[in-house]
C-alpha cells in the first residue's frame, strides 16, 4: 500500500535544510552581537582613559577653588631663652621631583563638604593634600593620592585618611601667582602663611595605555592644564 504525504506536513529533509538554514542564521547573529559588544567595550575602555585625566584635574582644582586660610592670630612673643613660635602655614605648595618629573605637592584648608567619621557629620571645613607615591606595578608612573582631615590643626600638612585617585599618573605640577610673578612653592615665606595664592596653575601628566606606551611612551602621554582662582 502506498503512502500519500498529508497537506501541511513537512519531510526528514526539509526539515534538516530547515535546521541547517536556522544554525547558520545564529552563527552569524552570533558573530555580529560579538564583535558589537568587543567594540562596545573597546570605545568604553578608550572613553575611560580619555576621562581620567580630566577627572582627576577637576577633583584637584574644584578642591583649590574652595581652599581658604582661618584667622591666623600673630604668634605670641618668645619667652627668654625660648624660639620664636612659629605660625603654621594653612596653603602650602613644594616643589619636588619623582620618577617620572614633576612630583610637587599641596596642602590646603578647603570648605568642600567632608564626611567626618568621628562627629558623624558632615564637616565645616578639612584639611586637603594631594602628592604622588611610586606605583609599584609600573616604575615610568606614580600613584594619585588624596589626602583629607575632618580635623583641622596647627600641623595642616599631615594627618587624615589617604585616598588612591589614579595610579597611572606621570607627573604633577603646580604654579603659584602672587599678583606678580609665578612662584614654583608656596607657604614658605611669613607673608604667605596668610594669604591665598590669587591663582593656582595645575598640570597633570597621564599615561593612561599601558599596552600603547610598550610601543611608543612619549605618544602614550597625554597632557592636561587648568588655572583655577581659590576663595579669597
Amino acid at each position: 500500500m502506498r503512502r500519500t504525504r498529508q497537506a501541511g506536513a513537512f519531510t526528514l529533509v526539509e526539515v534538516l535544510i530547515t535546521i541547517t538554514i536556522t544554525a547558520i542564521m545564529i552563527g552569524i547573529l552570533y558573530g555580529v552581537l560579538v564583535a558589537t559588544l568587543q567594540t562596545r567595550l573597546k570605545l568604553e575602555t578608550m572613553t575611560q582613559l580619555d576621562e581620567a585625566g580630566p577627572a582627576c584635574l577637576k577633583t584637584i582644582a574644584d578642591d583649590i577653588a574652595a581652599a581658604f586660610v582661618p584667622p591666623v592670630p600673630d604668634a605670641p612673643p618668645a619667652g627668654e631663652g625660648e624660639p620664636a613660635p612659629q605660625t603654621p602655614a594653612y596653603f602650602t605648595g613644594g616643589d619636588k621631583t619623582g620618577a617620572g618629573g614633576e612630583a610637587d605637592e599641596i596642602d590646603f584648608i578647603s570648605s568642600r563638604d567632608i564626611w567626618d567619621p568621628v562627629a558623624q557629620r558632615v564637616a565645616d571645613f578639612a584639611e586637603i593634600g594631594y602628592f604622588l607615591r611610586p606605583n609599584p606595578d609600573d616604575a615610568a608612573v606614580s600613584i594619585l593620592v588624596r589626602r583629607e582631615d575632618p580635623f583641622v590643626d596647627d600641623k595642616p600638612a599631615s594627618g587624615g585618611s589617604l585616598q588612591e585617585i589614579y595610579d597611572r599618573v606621570k607627573s604633577l605640577s603646580f604654579e603659584y601667582y602672587d599678583g606678580e610673578k609665578w612662584l614654583t612653592t608656596w607657604g614658605t615665606e611669613e607673608a604667605q602663611k596668610k594669604a591665598l595664592p590669587r591663582i593656582v596653575k595645575i598640570k597633570l601628566v597621564v599615561i593612561p595605555d599601558a599596552e600603547k606606551a610598550k610601543e611608543n611612551a612619549t605618544d602614550a602621554e597625554k597632557t592636561f592644564e587648568l588655572m583655577v582662582s581659590p576663595v579669597r
